[in-house]
């Protein structure tokens, strides 16, 4: 009989808990956001070094804090700053393949997402024509976000400068 009776009480445990479930994907919400980031070579500053030159090489600490537009040009509106770090985690020394760990908060500072912030990280490989990138939270509009983003660099120049485009597919309450 007590058999029974934890049977029946898991059973009716597991009908609650899936229904909280999926009231609670219910309530998710999904937001794509296109934007462009003006990474200008003097706004990121090397903050450690490691054994190689370059600042792109391994163990090398790199802080970042560029403009986000919505547009190509850089005097098109602007809607926050990509601020955060790459460090070199490969050991390529040719620097044919140099791949970092990019940890970065998107701050929204104008437009619709005011005030609000996803955060992207994972692993960089800096030459790559399209990069992905994990979503792994944020505030504010994007609080508890979850999703995927990927990163195109539109041009390049020989003094560091360069315009990145980004899709950012975000998930959240």
């Amino acid at each position: 009989m007590a058999t029974i009776k934890i049977f029946l009480l898991l059973l009716a445990l597991m009908v609650i808990s899936a229904a909280a479930f999926e009231r609670t994907k219910s309530l998710e919400k999904y937001t794509y956001i296109h934007l462009y980031v003006h990474i200008i070579n003097p706004t990121q500053p090397l903050v450690v070094r490691g054994p190689n030159k370059n600042p792109l090489g391994f163990g090398n600490m790199v802080m970042v804090d560029n403009p986000m537009t919505e547009g190509i040009d850089p005097s098109s509106k602007l809607i926050g700053r990509e601020q955060g770090y790459t460090i070199g985690i490969s050991r390529d020394p040719n620097f044919s393949s140099t791949i970092n760990f990019l940890t970065l908060n998107l701050a929204f500072t104008g437009g619709e997402h005011n005030g609000s912030t996803i955060t992207v990280m994972g692993r960089d490989p800096v030459f790559n024509a399209k990069r992905e990138l994990m979503v792994m939270g944020g505030t504010g509009a994007f609080r508890m976000a979850r999703g995927y983003s990927f990163w195109t660099i539109d041009s390049f120049n020989t003094t560091g400068n360069s315009l990145v485009e980004g899709d950012i597919h975000v998930y959240h309450y």
